[in-house]
């Protein structure tokens, strides 16, 4: 994923503000007064739908639903393979589901490679607080016709101190921000509280630890969708060993898409 026009932006900001994003670029106007994604190249902007321009004719955002209370939801897995005529090849290859329940949060994440094989990956975690701090979690990673593959791992945080354990060991990171889950983002991202300031936190991905991340509302996006276009809020995400990410949520606060890179999520169902 092209992502220069964002981080020669970044650098900008980053004189104000650690981790600052740009706002995202408008679409440009063609000579017709119609829109073309990004100019002359739509695979490089707007940075928010580049590896998903090849799927986005076929997406319609979901209208029903809320994601500020307890919910359910299910999201397609988009992958991105290359670009074809300026445009990404994308393909479905898995699913993630999570359901919210007053400060618990379950994920099932399943990502299916073409050779059949799949891996599956199913969180608990309890949060609290204000801003979903992490509290405990528990992790199982299985594969498929592959026991000896399976993998699990529990953790905590105690305010400072990020513990992760297994059968065979534990470790200790402290941490110097809030701990927030990447999934326990989605209740913050849909209560619009990010608009206002830019949140800074260390991440919890898995059972991984990424320090230094930064979500900042970068503005108003429009993407094409199947029959027409869609404006959607637009929330950078980057930090320290991070992909770079786009959250766009639309007007009611559901989560429509997240984009990162070859990885990338669009919301199917919610309750």
């Amino acid at each position: 994923m092209n992502r220069r026009r964002l981080l020669q932006i970044s650098i900008v900001g980053a004189l104000s503000a650690q981790g600052s994003l740009p706002l995202l670029a408008a679409s440009n106007k063609n000579g017709k007064g119609g829109r073309t994604w990004g100019g002359d190249n739509r695979f490089i902007e707007p940075a928010a739908i580049e590896p998903i321009t090849g799927f986005l004719p076929d997406f319609s955002p979901l209208t029903v639903g809320a994601m500020n209370r307890d919910f359910s939801a299910i999201y397609r897995l988009v992958r991105q393979y290359g670009q074809a005529g300026g445009v990404a090849k994308n393909f479905d290859c898995g699913s993630l589901e999570l359901a919210f329940s007053g400060n618990t949060c379950q994920t099932s994440e399943t990502r299916i490679k073409t050779d059949g094989m799949h891996n599956t990956v199913r969180i608990e975690h309890e949060f609290r607080g204000e801003y979903n701090t992490a509290s405990s979690w528990s992790l199982v990673s299985t594969i498929v016709d592959r026991p000896e593959a399976r993998l699990a791992e529990s953790g905590s945080w105690d305010g400072n101190t990020m513990t992760v354990q297994s059968n065979s060991w534990t470790n200790s990171y402290p941490t110097g921000k809030l701990l927030i889950a990447r999934y326990a983002l989605l209740p913050l991202l849909a209560s619009g509280k990010l608009k206002k300031a830019p949140l800074q936190f260390d991440l919890l991905e898995e059972c991984a630890l990424r320090r230094d991340q930064t979500i900042r509302y970068a503005g108003e996006t429009e993407i094409p969708i199947g029959g027409g276009s869609a404006t959607l809020d637009s929330y950078a995400h980057t930090g320290y060993g991070s992909v770079p990410t786009h959250y766009l949520v639309d007007e009611a606060g559901r989560l429509q898409l997240i984009t990162m890179q070859t990885v990338n999520w669009a919301l199917s169902a919610l309750t």
